[in-house]
């Protein structure tokens, strides 16, 4: 007999792909951030790649929290009061993620700006660890120009063209470095897409389950009301026997007066 698929199975599914998608362009956008120097804040990448596992296991354990406590109202309210809250937090965090990812996209000159400063950053400091990293994965020398603040840097015993001579490249780093900055930044921003579905997904469950609960509840007040019914017949009985019983015992009274 084929297996049978619904919405709900369709939107876990949905979920556990979007789940996988973010968390591995996230952590393929964080890795890549920390191995080619780029300009990207390094905690954006991090916190695009923790944040929808962190999401989903927070769900779980609330969920689960939920359904090992006691069913009392007191304890509904209790745990249910901080739910809307944390998904506020959480949309406000994604929406903030997006958009500084996304700052870095556009406009060019803003992008080229970054990249700018940050190379900038390491010449000042003759961090030749960071510029050389750069240079030999990307196979380039300096950023706008070969002899542009290229390592080996320049110095007594090395000219502009130190680069060129010892390493042999023939092209400058800008263009493949903007590049990797453009895609990293699109991995980030598809991971942030990645956790906005996951919620979407679950907020589209929770209605469904809320509903369900509500159509039971329906259900159940349904059949009260013959209940209630019949306890309303039981006690109009009960109490119109009660009522026979004094006029019994007053009848018996005028029938020992009159003998």
């Amino acid at each position: 007999m084929p297996p049978k698929c619904d919405s709900t199975s369709a939107i876990y599914g949905l979920v556990l792909l979007a789940s996988t998608i973010s968390l591995v362009l996230g952590a393929l956008s964080w890795a890549r951030t920390t191995a080619l120097h780029l300009p990207l804040p390094t905690w954006i990448p991090a916190t695009t790649t923790l944040i929808t596992p962190l999401a989903l296991i927070a769900i779980l354990s609330y969920r689960l929290f939920v359904n090992n406590t006691s069913q009392t109202q007191t304890n509904r309210l209790r745990f249910t009061l901080p739910a809307p809250l944390l998904s506020h937090i959480h949309t406000i965090l994604l929406t903030t993620l997006g958009t500084l990812v996304l700052s870095y996209l556009f406009p060019a000159d803003i992008l080229s700006c970054h990249l700018e400063n940050q190379w900038q950053t390491f010449f000042a400091q003759k961090d030749a660890h960071a510029i050389r990293a750069i240079q030999d994965r990307f196979q380039c020398c300096g950023l706008r120009s070969i002899h542009d603040r290229a390592w080996p840097f320049k110095d007594r015993t090395h000219g502009d063209n130190a680069c060129e001579l010892q390493m042999g490249y023939r092209r400058a780093c800008v263009e493949p470095w903007t590049a990797s900055q453009r895609s990293v930044s699109w991995m980030a921003f598809a991971a942030v897409l990645g956790g906005l579905i996951v919620k979407i997904a679950f907020a589209q469950l929770s209605a469904r389950r809320a509903s369900w609960m509500d159509s039971r509840l329906h259900q159940a007040n349904g059949r009260n009301p013959q209940r209630l019914a019949g306890n309303e017949d039981a006690e109009n009985e009960g109490e119109a026997r009660r009522t026979l019983l004094p006029h019994s015992r007053s009848g018996q009274e005028n029938v020992w007066d009159v003998d």
